[in-house]
Parts: C-alpha cells; structure tokens; sequence
C-alpha cells in the first residue's frame, strides 16, 4: 500500500492532460468480501487524485476490469 499511496503522490506531480492508471493484481478478501483495489479505495479515497483510472488484472481469467468509484 506504501507504493499505492506513493503513486498517488506522482499522479499529484503529473501534467494536467497525462491519463493517469494504477493497474494492480486482484487480490480478494473474504473476511472484508472485497477485493484489495476496493479496500484501497475506501480506505484511502482523499489520496486518489481526481481522474486516476484504477484497473485490477484477474490471472485466472486473464481479464481486468476499471473499478468505479466517485470522484
């Protein structure tokens, strides 16, 4: 999460007009019932710069998917 929340601190630094994309692995939590990207967003949504796109990659179906959360 260190490295998440680093990042978040380049998307900050990034030129206006750059898409910007954190692209992890999915990880699921039963105990929380949410993957670790959500759990990242919920916990630390005023770190997330309006705009970042965050993508998590599924290796056992070989799809990913934008995780939709307000901005």
């Amino acid at each position: 999460m260190t490295t998440w929340n680093q990042a978040m601190y380049f998307f900050h630094a990034a030129p206006k007009g750059y898409r910007k994309i954190l692209f992890v692995l999915r990880h699921f939590n039963p105990k929380r019932n949410m993957t670790l990207a959500e759990y990242y967003i919920k916990t630390n949504r005023h770190l997330i710069p309006d705009g970042v796109e965050i993508w998590e990659f599924d290796g056992g179906n070989n799809k990913a998917r934008l995780i939709e959360f307000p901005t």
